[in-house]
C-alpha cells in the first residue's frame, strides 16, 4: 500500500485552487494539474508500506492532541523556483508554528514504526501541477511568466482538522486516496 499523512481541506479552499489552476491553464502550459477535488496538505509521505502496521498507524494518530490550527491560503510559486518550475503550488500562511508541532507529533507517532521524516525542510503548500517532462524551455519561461504575473489567491482561511491517513492508488487518470483513519474531526 503507498501511504500518507494529511490534513484534509475544506471545499471552499478547494474550490479557491480550482479557479487558480483555470487562470495558470489559460495559455495551456504543459503542466500536470492535480485534481482540486483531491488536494490535500501533506504532513509526511511514507510510501509503500505494508497493510499490517495501518491499524497502528491510525491508532497512533487517534491519539494525537489537535489544537486549532488556523490556516490561510498565500500566493502561489514553484519548486525549485520560477526560474526552473518543476512544481506549481499554493502557498499556506497562519498559525505555521502550530502546524510544525503538529507535523513533528505525526513524526513521533511513525517514526518508532520505521518510517524515515523527510531530509529537507518542512514548507507547507498545496500542489496545484507539475510540470511534464517534454516542457520546452519556451513553454517553462512563459509558465514562469504567468505565475509571476497571476492574480494572487484569495486570503481564505480554514481550522484544519485532525490528520488522517490515506492510501494513494496510483491509475493513469490519476491517484485516487482513499482515507483510511482516524475520523476526521472537521
Amino acid at each position: 500500500m503507498r501511504l500518507f499523512i494529511a490534513l484534509p481541506l475544506p471545499d471552499p479552499v478547494r474550490a479557491a485552487l480550482a479557479v487558480a489552476q483555470e487562470q495558470l491553464r489559460r495559455d495551456n502550459p504543459p503542466v500536470r494539474w492535480t485534481d482540486a477535488t483531491r488536494m490535500h496538505l501533506t504532513l509526511q509521505f511514507l510510501g509503500e508500506t505494508s497493510a499490517a502496521v495501518v491499524p497502528t498507524l491510525v491508532a497512533g494518530l487517534a491519539e494525537l492532541t489537535v489544537p486549532p490550527i488556523h490556516l490561510a491560503l498565500s500566493g502561489l510559486g514553484a519548486f525549485p523556483g520560477l526560474q526552473r518550475p518543476r512544481v506549481i503550488w499554493a502557498g499556506i500562511a497562519g498559525d505555521i508554528g502550530a502546524l510544525d508541532r503538529l507535523r513533528a507529533a505525526v513524526i513521533a507517532v511513525t517514526t518508532p514504526l520505521g518510517f524515515a521524516p523527510e531530509t529537507r525542510p518542512f514548507t507547507p503548500h498545496l500542489t496545484l501541477g507539475r510540470l511534464r517532462d517534454e516542457a520546452r524551455p519556451e513553454q517553462i519561461r512563459a509558465l514562469a511568466a504567468t505565475l509571476r504575473a497571476a492574480d494572487t489567491l484569495p486570503p481564505l482561511a480554514w481550522e484544519a482538522g485532525r490528520p488522517i491517513l490515506y492510501q494513494s492508488t496510483l491509475k493513469p487518470e490519476g491517484a485516487v486516496y482513499t482515507a483510511l483513519g482516524p475520523e476526521s474531526a472537521a
